[in-house]
C-alpha cells in the first residue's frame, strides 16, 4: 500500500473516531474512569509488592 493510501486510511479512521467520541460523550467518559481505576489499581499493586 502506497503512502497516499494509508494517509487517507488514518484521516478516515481518525474522522470516524472523533465523529463516534462526539455522538457518545458518556460512554467515552465511562471507559476513561474504568481505565484510570485499572490503572491505579495496577499501581498500587506494583508499590506493595516492590515494598516486600
Amino acid at each position: 500500500m502506497n503512502y497516499e493510501k494509508k494517509k487517507s486510511a488514518a484521516e478516515a479512521r481518525n474522522a470516524y473516531a472523533r465523529r463516534w467520541r462526539a455522538a457518545n460523550k458518556d460512554k467515552v467518559r465511562a471507559i476513561n474512569e474504568r481505565y484510570w481505576i485499572r490503572r491505579a489499581e495496577k499501581e498500587a499493586t506494583a508499590q506493595k509488592e516492590r515494598r516486600g
